[in-house]
């Protein structure tokens, strides 16, 4: 006869088979059906006819061929940390010499000349507009950055060519560009012709007889898997605005309608490009889990220069129409895992903790034993804070959940915890045998992986998604 289901609570992550050791932390600011919660778990336990060359004083182009190139290994999701480590495969197969001798050079030449980037990105740029004036108009006014980053990405996917691995995570940040830009295959020979004649002119002496073909190939080896991914995602999709919401000066809340709803996994982010900044995509992550209603709500800060962040909080209007690229990052969490759950949120980046909660919260209705999940959200002033009440809702019944906020401007709010969420987390740990989510602007996810190194957090536990390096 089957066993009877375990009820909830009596899993592996019942407190009764816990140590009972607590931390009292300050509480939550209650909504007004909710309790405050006021308990925090401890921490221990590319065919068309080549392109004119440029002008005379430009460098010479080199015709591109492209060579058979080696397949990458399918791309599987990261497993979480409480997962059985995977049996050991088999040494792969050692690529071919060519292949090797292609990646080495790239690495050898751009090993020497990366700390010119920002020029070789200029002259990449101006060669590009040269050999194909068209493709001009498939960048944003201000064309550098944008330049900078896929000659970023091409270079990283190109020095891994060899190396089958770390060529399936170089990939994406290429094909991201790519589709960003617009840019289809049949720019890729003006692309690579481009990029060699860049680099060739910073690379002075290190650029050898054999080098261009050595590029080429990589090149080639490169972009070959790039719009294989770019064809498998699903493309851009509409969307409208139908809510903004301006809660400072530097803060807005707008929420979308796609078009056709847009897939995602709590916690990733999506690409957003809005019309008064063109070809400018900015990374946004959905603050909640999936709705039914397809809506998509955004939490907005304005950063300083930034171009797109601040013309959406102080410029977007309902009926606006934005496009909506395809969800990517990896910041998904095992809610059965062993180790205890700490999600540390800074400001916007609470829509990452949102979004995992809900998806927790929803978990557990289904009867899944959520591991106990300890949220601390951070602001710098109470307006940051403006997601407390959700969270306060989501704690109602749920005893595995328990979430502070911390805020940097009052520091006599009984309500909130003093100072930054770095030292709400800090006073309240070491949090050595718990998994980590950080999410937040580049400078408090530096700030609060430190803090946490400091106390003893393996490295390997903190997670935080590398899209948040996007500063536009």
């Amino acid at each position: 006869m089957a066993e009877p289901p375990t009820p909830r609570g009596a899993g592996p992550h019942d407190p009764a088979r816990r140590p009972a050791r607590l931390l009292r932390l300050v509480p939550t600011r209650p909504a007004a059906s909710a309790a405050a919660t006021t308990v925090i778990p401890a921490a221990p336990t590319a065919d068309r006819p080549a392109p004119q060359p440029p002008a005379a004083d430009a460098p010479a182009t080199t015709v591109l061929v492209a060579p058979p190139t080696v397949p990458p290994p399918p791309t599987t999701p990261l497993a979480a940390a409480d997962r059985p480590a995977p049996a050991v495969r088999a040494p792969a197969p050692a690529a071919d010499l060519t292949v090797v001798r292609a990646a080495e050079a790239v690495r050898a030449v751009w090993d020497r000349v990366a700390d010119s980037e920002a020029e070789v990105a200029h002259w990449f740029g101006a060669l590009l507009f040269s050999l194909a004036p068209a493709l001009r108009a498939q960048f944003p006014a201000q064309a550098d950055p944008a330049a900078r980053r896929l000659l970023h990405g091409t270079i990283a996917a190109m020095s891994v060519v060899d190396r089958p691995v770390d060529l399936v995570a170089a990939v994406p940040p290429l094909a991201r560009e790519l589709r960003a830009l617009g840019l289809d295959a049949t720019a890729d020979e003006a692309l690579g012709v481009a990029l060699v004649g860049a680099v060739r002119r910073f690379a002075g002496d290190l650029w050898a007889a054999d080098t261009d073909a050595a590029w080429v190939r990589a090149f080639s080896l490169a972009t070959r898997p790039a719009r294989e991914a770019v064809a498998a995602h699903p493309g851009v999709v509409g969307a409208t605005v139908v809510s903004h919401r301006r809660l400072s000066w530097d803060l807005a809340v707008v929420e979308v309608e796609p078009d056709v709803p847009v897939e995602f996994r709590p916690g990733q982010s999506v690409t957003v490009e809005v019309p008064a900044r063109p070809r400018l995509w900015r990374h946004l992550t959905p603050a909640g889990a999936p709705r039914a209603d397809g809506r998509l709500e955004f939490h907005v800060r304005a950063v300083a220069g930034g171009w797109v962040s601040r013309s959406v909080v102080a410029h977007s209007r309902v009926g606006e129409r934005w496009r909506i690229g395809p969800a990517e990052g990896e910041v998904v969490v095992d809610p059965a895992a062993e180790r205890e759950l700490l999600l540390v949120a800074g400001g916007t980046g609470a829509s990452v903790a949102l979004a995992l909660c809900e998806e927790l919260v929803g978990q557990a209705a289904a009867g899944v034993d959520v591991r106990p999940t300890t949220v601390v959200v951070g602001g710098r002033t109470p307006e940051d804070l403006h997601t407390l009440d959700r969270f306060a809702d989501l704690c109602v019944g749920e005893p595995w959940l328990a979430v502070v906020g911390a805020c940097e401007s009052d520091p006599l709010d009984t309500d909130l915890a003093p100072g930054t969420v770095v030292e709400a987390v800090s006073r309240s740990g070491p949090w050595l045998d718990h998994d980590v989510v950080v999410a937040g602007s580049p400078a408090m996810i530096r700030a609060t992986t430190a803090a946490l190194l400091v106390d003893g957090t393996p490295l390997d536990r903190i997670h935080y998604d590398p899209f948040t390096d996007d500063e536009t």
